[in-house]
């Protein structure tokens, strides 16, 4: 199967380079790559490799609809490697209940849903059938008569099967071991194995098939539990470029109406989870951190007006720095928000920049619009030189494409321009209007009589 996937991969155009593992994954090189499959008979993973970003976003639709006609009999998936936190599937529905039968019963009914949805390529349920087994009905009487208890053509069976350790032999430094078993062709069928010859105690061969009947039977697979509780996860993987929460918003309504037992609740989980988890994690510790920004700014500036003049471009450059994403069309994701963050620490230098210079002149609250702008034009040159350097930086972060670097790059560089932009004529217009002095009271002269 792997050899003709490959041959039909590497027929199409801009492919340059495809690295098989059989029977696992690829190594993690990438940070949210998960190792899920370890010694897994009926999985194999392709890393492709090709020619530009472009190419690969018009391939991967492609490749998902002839890799689904020309090979029914596997599940196959082709994704994109992207930014993002780690998930099994984009849209994952997590069972929970006490009966493993019941939870099956629910999860292919959760099958069925998402199978219906538009969008939805390929599903699956952790709970599943695990490997067949063959089962062996031995003829107690006959195997009395030939002197074989059922301990001795248990471990008969298993010899010619498994194999039994024969000695070991020495390759370097390292000792291997010798495993003895019967060849392949008697492995293979279930009705070769009733070839095999046990050892009578008086010394004679005996067919297994003169002792014992066989059966193959699928056994129950592990039983996956989350946080204690048995689980059933049904993962629906979903077509290229569409969100996630799409599909989600799709199947909600019915999924609330479907009619589940006492001790049956579903669960929502998968990329939406995920970056919920992440995102949640990096704003733990938000209340602290604006705690020591706002006590900083005021002790510096000794005024919560100022302070508050800081804290509004900063929240300004935030959304300028999504505006320029989403000119330059790239997807909102995790790599945004590290970058909107530190956009905001930029905004808030160039502001603290301008207001320490608008501070340190002579009656400065009191100063003309004119010496205003003589000021800012002055610190300008300081400010419009960071934001060049910021912005040349970034630039080989964009020029190299792809889907992870670029959209933390324009966060960023083009943020960081239109903040600039915004700060040279927000911050002094808001001192202006906001740091004016009061008028003094004029004082009340008394009646002389």
């Amino acid at each position: 199967m792997v050899l003709d996937v490959d041959q039909h991969i590497r027929e199409q155009a801009g492919v340059e380079r495809i690295d098989w593992v059989v029977g696992g994954n690829a190594p993690s090189f990438y940070y949210n790559l998960l190792q899920r499959q370890q010694g897994a008979a009926h999985y194999a993973q392709a890393m492709v490799k090709v020619t530009d970003f472009d190419r690969a976003n018009a391939l991967i639709p492609q490749l998902q609809n002839t890799l689904d006609k020309h090979f029914s009999g596997a599940q196959i998936l082709v994704r994109k490697l992207e930014q993002g936190p780690p998930f099994n599937a984009p849209v994952e529905l997590r069972v929970y209940g006490p009966n493993l039968e019941q939870l099956r019963i629910i999860g292919d009914e959760v099958r069925r849903i998402l199978a219906q949805t538009n969008d939805v390529i390929h599903t699956r349920s952790t709970l599943s059938a695990g490997a067949p087994k063959v089962w062996f009905q031995v003829n107690e009487d006959a195997s009395m008569m030939s002197g074989l208890t059922l301990t001795d053509i248990a471990q008969q069976i298993q010899m010619a099967t498994t194999g039994v350790n024969g000695g070991s032999i020495l390759e370097q430094t390292e000792s291997l071991p010798i495993r003895v078993r019967v060849d392949d062709v008697t492995r293979e069928q279930q009705t070769n194995l009733s070839d095999i010859s046990l050892l009578s105690s008086s010394g004679h061969g005996i067919p297994l098939s003169a002792l014992a009947s066989s059966q193959i039977e699928v056994s129950r697979g592990a039983i996956p539990r989350r946080d204690g509780q048995r689980v059933n996860t049904v993962e629906a993987y979903i077509a290229a470029g569409v969100l996630p929460q799409t599909v989600l918003n799709d199947v909600q309504e019915r999924l609330n109406a479907l009619a589940l037992p006492p001790g049956y609740h579903i669960e929502v989980g998968g990329e939406s989870a995920k970056r919920d988890e992440a995102v949640g994690n990096l704003l733990s510790n938000i209340v602290l951190v604006m705690t020591l920004l706002l006590a900083t700014i005021v002790l510096s500036f000794n005024s919560f007006r100022l302070t508050a003049i800081i804290l509004a471009s900063a929240f300004q450059s935030t959304g300028l720095g999504l505006l320029a994403v989403y000119v330059f069309g790239y997807p909102f994701g995790f790599t945004v928000i590290i970058g909107l963050l530190g956009l905001m620490g930029l905004a808030i230098n160039a502001a603290i920049v301008i207001l320490a210079e608008l501070e340190d002149q002579p009656n400065a609250r009191q100063s003309s619009v004119e010496a205003i702008v003589d000021v800012v034009s002055s610190c300008g040159r300081h400010i419009g030189s960071t934001t060049i350097t910021t912005i040349g930086g970034f630039l080989p972060l964009i020029i190299a494409g792809g889907g992870f670097w670029p959209p933390f790059a324009i966060a960023i560089a083009g943020g960081t321009l239109l903040t600039t932009l915004l700060s040279l004529i927000w911050v002094p217009t808001m001192y202006k209007l906001i740091m004016k002095p009061r008028c003094p009271q004029k004082q009340q002269q008394p009646n002389i009589a």
